[in-house]
């Protein structure tokens, strides 16, 4: 789960919490409201029934004029509704929210567009009395609430936007991760993620000073290697002995192809090396293979054996892999007990045999650069490895019956 959907979540989770908070307060307020009123209409309601009771000599419009009465409702913000078709539109159409009895009378506390009432009714009189408070919404809560989720929003925002720079630097990193050394991710601000910021930019622009020094060293040994060679083939051409000329033909060659390797190899560890990616046959990339290694015919059939069972096919680089099977195979007879190599093409991949030792450790330290182990295989498997890591092949080793086996196939989806 990414940083940014853990903060939306913390901020949904604390929007939600506001909420219970405030519709709890809301709640109890409310509660604590209605039993006010309910004691203001149930003491009125008393109050109404007693005066009534003690003045039962009286008719009721007589009673209705009480100076006592009239004081009482006007203190209590109560007055009498005398439209008698007033009192049944709110009997009829009111929604009644308390109804009990009170001294032999019944009282019903009536909501009535927005507008509350006090009904009493009693065998020998009812009245209706509307209530002059009005009812209120309570904007001062939904004020404070309103105010806490903005507050939560302008935070979710505010911390949001400090972490773009943490999102564009992830972007970078891409970017470098893909051989694209030149990008800057340089800050002028003081935070953390700033910091790291400019920590890894300083890191980056080492790197790509040692890899472009590095680059730099290795063309030009690479030039420096093709001006005496190019003399020397110059030279070779007035030789008068021809077995010596064909002799130095064939080496120089051979330096040839051994430059152009190292041009490719250089060019693949710097990730500058764009792959040409193709169905081929396996029998045409092993016989490529075969020829970069430059082998008499006589040495051929002495040292090595082909044997294609299948026409398996690899969707790969046709000259890459070529030289990845060319490193392997010349391990295979410089380090085997018998100096010779087996390859089979089946319909599993190539599988390159020789007779020898097993490796004593895992495979995974003969893939390094210069290691140091008894086989001495230098920078053969290392270049082999990178080769078939950046064509998402697959490499596997295994031992049986005093043989070595490496097998390149294509990697299963």
């Amino acid at each position: 789960m990414s940083i940014y959907n853990k903060i939306r979540i913390i901020f949904l989770v604390a929007a939600l919490f506001t909420t219970a908070f405030f519709g709890s307060f809301f709640y109890i307020q409310k509660n604590d409201h209605v039993k006010q009123i309910q004691k203001r209409y149930i003491q009125t309601a008393f109050y109404i029934s007693r005066h009534f009771k003690q003045n039962k000599n009286k008719d009721f419009h007589q009673n209705l004029q009480d100076p006592n009465l009239k004081l009482f409702l006007k203190e209590s913000d109560f007055t009498i509704v005398k439209n008698r078709k007033r009192m049944n539109d709110v009997l009829k159409y009111g929604h009644t929210v308390l109804k009990r009895k009170v001294m032999r009378s019944t009282i019903k506390i009536i909501g009535e567009k927005g507008v509350m009432h006090l009904y009493i009714k009693h065998r020998t009189f009812q009245i209706l009395l509307r209530d002059k408070q009005a009812v209120s919404f309570p904007w001062n809560t939904l004020f404070w609430y309103l105010s806490a989720l903005l507050f939560l929003v302008l935070l979710y925002l505010w911390l949001t936007q400090s972490l773009k720079p943490l999102k564009r630097l992830q972007s970078q990193i891409h970017r470098v991760a893909e051989g694209d050394l030149s990008v800057s991710v340089k800050s002028d601000k003081h935070d953390e993620i700033a910091q790291v910021a400019n920590a890894f930019d300083d890191a980056l622009r080492k790197l790509e000073s040692l890899i472009n020094s590095r680059q730099l060293f290795l063309r030009s040994i690479m030039h420096e290697l093709k001006t005496p060679l190019a003399k020397g083939k110059l030279l070779n051409e007035f030789l008068e002995n021809p077995t010596q000329k064909e002799g130095y033909d064939a080496i120089f060659e051979r330096l040839e192809l051994l430059i152009e390797e190292f041009s490719k190899i250089e060019q693949m560890l710097s990730s500058s090396y764009e792959a040409k990616l193709s169905n081929y046959s396996a029998l045409d990339i092993v016989e490529q293979a075969l020829e970069l290694m430059i082998l008499d015919e006589s040495e051929m059939e002495q040292k090595v054996t082909l044997v294609p069972k299948s026409d398996y096919r690899l969707h790969t680089d046709f000259e890459l892999l070529a030289l990845a099977l060319k490193n392997l195979i010349d391990n295979a007879i410089k380090y085997g007990s018998e100096h010779r190599v087996l390859i089979q093409i089946d319909t599993q991949g190539i599988l390159i045999s020789n007779n020898g030792t097993q490796f004593t450790h895992s495979l995974e330290p003969y893939l390094e650069p210069f290691h140091d182990q008894k086989h001495g295989l230098g920078l053969g498997l290392y270049i082999v490895q990178n080769i078939i890591k950046m064509l998402s092949l697959d490499l596997s080793y295994h031992y049986s019956k005093g043989q070595n086996h490496f097998r390149i196939s294509q990697c299963s989806i």
